[in-house]
């Protein structure tokens, strides 16, 4: 079985855990925004913006740590949909309890021979 199948929950229906994924962010938000808003639910543990190592930008989307599920329900519950910097947000519960390993999420050119 690969590692990508490991976790208790689904892509479709994961888990609720502690570290909510933020997705569909304007490039313009950043980590204080995202405190701002999702402290509102629960104290947090932290807040990580994915950026492309590349280039510096943001990807879009960020991860949410709380310290305590009930208030990462609250988010999830309360925060999905709501308009964030002119963009429509989607939470949903991190399949992962760990950041992913970044990839370039940008086209990059066929590899040369």
């Amino acid at each position: 079985m690969s590692n990508r199948r490991r976790h208790n929950g689904s892509r479709a229906n994961p888990d609720p855990n502690m570290c909510v994924g933020v997705f569909g962010l304007s490039l313009y938000t950043t980590e204080r925004d995202l405190r701002e808003v999702f402290s509102r639910y629960g104290p947090l543990a932290g807040v990580n913006v994915v950026y492309d190592q590349r280039t510096g930008r943001s990807r879009g989307f960020a991860f949410v740590y709380f310290e305590r599920i009930e208030d990462s329900r609250a988010a999830m519950e309360h925060a999905n949909g709501m308009e964030l910097d002119g963009r429509r947000i989607r939470v949903d519960y991190s399949i992962t309890k760990r950041a992913h390993t970044p990839t370039p999420g940008i086209y990059m050119g066929r590899p040369t021979q």
